[in-house]
């Protein structure tokens, strides 16, 4: 049996490579470039304590979907983090309708927002911050996102309780 003189070595850094890229992984840097696995079209998922392993197939979320779970709602004002590429929890069901108080701290390193056009929603969020907005919820799923890093996943939505 012949071997190729560095084929070892060949196959150990492309070893490496994919075990990094799988990795993904925060820095803690300004950088919104997602990890591999969270930039398909599909939902990337992790599970979270207190919260089911991915949102609801009615959450009305489309596209690239960073999934860090879904939490029954408790009352009338409800708390998200915005982390960096995402919000945790992505969805959150069984939200009573009407005026609904949505509290949104910013425990990543960089900027976040949060917008809701159809509602004429839009504001940031700075590192560290917390903002409070006013979200009205009928019966169909009101879907929010980071207008800076939509196309990386951060988007959620409150999923209205059954009537």
């Amino acid at each position: 049996m012949s071997r190729r003189p560095g084929g070892r070595l060949l196959a150990l850094a492309a070893l490496l490579a994919l075990a990094a890229s799988a990795c993904g992984g925060g820095s803690g840097g300004q950088s919104t470039a997602p990890a591999a696995s969270q930039t398909s079209a599909t939902t990337a998922t992790r599970g979270g304590a207190g919260k089911s392993a991915r949102c609801p197939a009615g959450s009305g979320l489309r596209g690239t979907v960073n999934d860090h779970g879904a939490q029954a709602a408790a009352g009338s004002r409800l708390q998200v983090q915005a982390r960096d590429s995402f919000f945790t929890p992505t969805c959150q069901t069984g939200v009573r309708a009407g005026t609904i108080t949505l509290v949104v701290h910013n425990s990543g390193q960089i900027l976040h927002n949060l917008s809701v056009p159809a509602q004429k929603l839009d504001k940031d969020v700075p590192p560290g911050q917390t903002v409070t907005v006013q979200v009205r919820v009928a019966a169909t799923a009101v879907p929010f996102f980071c207008k800076y890093h939509r196309a990386v996943g951060m988007v959620g939505a409150l999923l209205p309780g059954q009537s």
